[in-house]
């Protein structure tokens, strides 16, 4: 179980990362290859199916650590974070400029990428039973 938990850590960090590349390069990629803004790495709904990884990602590890460690504000703190991706994806398009929901998506990311570093480093630690 312990195995576990820690690779999904490190996928919960990697899907992490991936949406703030994707949100500070694609625009970029856009802006000079203007073709590449008809791939589905520019669409709404990439965001989305990426959440959807985080999501199971980050729930399973977060939880499966804190159940070991029992540093419950660790799944807190990857919560918040997932609530602010969430918001981004589905809300801030409509709500705000496209800078605030690309600053929103990294704040979310940055969240999450704390929280499973703390989550993994407990675990590696042997805090967890």
């Amino acid at each position: 179980m312990r195995n576990l938990s820690e690779r999904l850590d490190k996928y919960a960090i990697g899907l992490s990362a991936m949406c703030v590349i994707h949100c500070l390069f694609v625009p970029l990629l856009v802006a000079l290859l203007p073709a590449f803004g008809a791939t589905f790495l520019s669409d709404e709904a990439f965001h989305r199916w990426l959440l959807v990884g985080v999501l199971a990602t980050s729930g399973s590890a977060l939880f499966l650590g804190c159940k070991k460690h029992n540093q419950w504000r660790i799944l807190g703190y990857g919560s918040a974070g997932i609530g602010v991706l969430f918001f981004a994806a589905f809300f801030a398009h409509d709500l705000m400029a496209e800078e605030g929901e690309k600053l929103l998506t990294i704040l979310g990311s940055v969240l999450l990428v704390i929280s499973h570093y703390k989550n993994f480093n407990l675990c590696q630690a042997g805090r967890c039973q």
